[in-house]
């Protein structure tokens, strides 16, 4: 995968939020695992728009925001009020690269990121190194192995070969990405599943439409329906320990 090229793509802030119906199901995702918790310290990586953790910021004593896209902090940034400028940190860079040194949190959020970054087992190791023992992993990614999935690796391989598309996605199988996170002292508290691609119709549908579909299909976290015709899954881990 050629990180250039994936940088280049996130930084068009503008297309990403063209899927926002996909931002508003992930974000009342993350809302449903938090519930009336309290986190001192969390990891939004990467943080995106901010659309999936400025909402929650009240439930937070300390948010750090990181993220490659210099467009996407830009705009993360705008997500806040002032008056919670004390609890933010924003860093802009490579997440290899950075040193944490001994940061370590409470609640990390990796989300949308698994298909896109270069080692994305690395990357995983990383991010469960980064959390305090009792503390929470919320991560999500599609299984590779399911059949809806597999459609849209299917869709996608074409639009590269028309020249659409520059970069393939990661495949993430879902029973190899819950050895590691379990192997990795974390056990699994809760999952949602549901369905992000309407393939190549998408374009056919406004956001809250397709936003309506697939609660109407998949439910939500509280209430959910259909689980197993669902490829992309958000998942919660609780470090143990």
């Amino acid at each position: 995968m050629n990180t250039d090229e994936v940088k280049a793509f996130f930084e068009k802030t503008d297309h990403y939020l063209t899927f926002n119906y996909n931002l508003r199901i992930r974000m009342e995702t993350v809302g449903s695992f938090i519930g009336a918790q309290h986190f001192d310290e969390v990891l939004d990586m990467p943080c995106g728009t901010g659309d999936i953790s400025a909402p929650y910021i009240h439930h937070f004593g300390k948010l750090t925001l990181m993220d490659f896209s210099e467009n996407m902090i830009a705009t993360a940034r705008s997500r806040f009020s002032e008056k919670d400028n004390h609890k933010l940190v924003f860093i802009r860079g490579d997440f290899y690269a950075h040193d944490f040194g001994a940061s370590r949190y409470d609640l990390v959020l990796n989300i949308g990121i698994l298909a896109h970054i270069r080692d994305p087992w690395n990357f995983l190791e990383q991010s469960m190194a980064l959390v305090k023992p009792g503390g929470m992993l919320i991560l999500q990614s599609t299984d590779s192995r399911h059949w809806f999935a597999k459609l849209i690796f299917t869709y996608l391989r074409t639009r590269r070969a028309a020249g659409i598309d520059k970069y393939a996605l990661n495949k993430i199988p879902e029973p190899e990405l819950l050895q590691k996170v379990q192997a990795g002292g974390f056990e699994l508290v809760r999952s949602f599943r549901y369905n992000q691609s309407f393939l190549g119709f998408s374009r056919l549908f406004s956001n809250e439409l397709k936003y309506k579909l697939t609660r109407r299909y998949f439910g939500d976290a509280e209430r959910p329906l259909r689980q197993k015709s669902g490829s992309d899954v958000t998942y919660l881990f609780r470090k143990k320990g």
